[in-house]
């Protein structure tokens, strides 16, 4: 069996956990890594490339996979795109749907898969990802993550993705995206509450979510609450779904079955799994493929929109590491 080069992009310490991932995968090899700071997080023979261009002209490469979010991701995916090869995004890739029609296109034109590393999907047993829920379907997302807040001016200087990162933790994005998977495409979304983070707060917004299907979302998302808590129902006449902390409880004609816990190592090699069989096969990736980021990625945009009515535009970046600088951190690596 051929097996899939793999190379990976972003910050050390966040590439150890898709190297520990990658390693349970038979049908991939890690080929190499290319990291804002060269050494951080690194273990084993695996090469560390110089640049962006060293690691795009790796013929042996052939799937590029980045460990962090962020516009710079989104720019290289294109070029990795462009140059042949397969990506898998971290999380939300995108901030509106319009770049992720396009990034999608892309990846269709060139007949290279595109993934994302949303993992929660891979823990929902065949028959619930593969399940239908009525129009009478109703969902709730509550996620309480502290933050402690941020300091006095910070957020004036920060930009909006930045700024909606303190209140949107990454338990609040996978569940929403559960959801979506489950109920199907948007009609509408409403936005309440979405309070700016700054100051001695931390940030907070809540919302609803009408499917196209006739099924209804509620959300609830702070950082502001020392209390923690991850939970989402979806509750229909017939079946319902629970993950609480982790647990997951279906209930439907067999009665309440207890699942096995979503552990995110296990289920990051999943996502592995999912996207290299798509790189051998060319067919798109089962779950992880990135158009079936659209409805959660239109929640995320109106969330954006909201916020930066609200902010005024202050929200808009004003200071710190510009996207070039950023990208230059990659492309313009010296041998050390």
């Amino acid at each position: 069996m051929n097996r899939v080069g793999v190379a990976l992009v972003g910050p050390g310490g966040l590439n150890q956990r898709h190297v520990e991932a990658l390693a349970h995968v038979d049908a991939a090899e890690l080929r190499g890594t290319l990291q804002q700071n060269p050494g951080v997080g690194h273990s084993g023979p695996t090469a560390e490339y110089l640049s962006w261009e060293q690691l795009l002209s790796d013929t042996t490469v052939q799937l590029v996979s980045f460990s962090a979010p962020g516009s710079t991701q989104r720019r290289l995916a294109r070029q990795a795109l462009e140059a042949g090869k397969a990506v898998l995004l971290e999380g939300i890739a995108t901030h509106s749907t319009a770049e992720l029609d396009q990034l999608v296109a892309l990846s269709e034109r060139t007949g290279r898969p595109a993934g994302v590393m949303l993992p929660y999907r891979y823990g929902l047993p065949p028959d619930v990802w593969h399940g239908r829920w009525r129009s009478s379907a109703t969902a709730t997302v509550a996620v309480s993550r502290y933050r402690p807040p941020a300091p006095p001016g910070h957020c004036a200087q920060c930009g909006t993705a930045e700024a909606m990162s303190r209140i949107i933790t990454r338990p609040g994005t996978h569940y929403l995206d559960l959801v979506c998977q489950l109920l199907g495409p948007l009609a509408d979304v409403h936005v309440e509450g979405l309070q700016e983070p700054a100051g001695s707060t931390g940030g907070r917004v809540a919302g609803v979510v009408r499917f196209a299907a006739g099924g209804v979302l509620s959300f609830s998302l702070t950082c502001e609450s020392p209390t923690r808590i991850e939970r989402v129902a979806v509750l229909d006449v017939d079946q319902s779904l629970i993950i609480e902390d982790g647990r997951l409880v279906t209930d439907g004609a067999d009665g309440p079955v207890d699942r096995p816990a979503l552990h995110l190592p296990e289920l990051r090699t999943e996502v592995y799994r999912d996207m290299t069989e798509a790189v051998r096969t060319g067919r798109p990736p089962r779950r992880c493929r990135l158009s079936r980021t659209r409805a959660v990625t239109t929640i995320l945009e109106s969330m954006r929109r909201q916020f930066d009515s609200t902010a005024g535009g202050s929200s808009q970046r004003a200071g710190g590491i510009s996207p070039e600088e950023e990208h230059s951190q990659y492309v313009d690596r010296r041998p050390m």
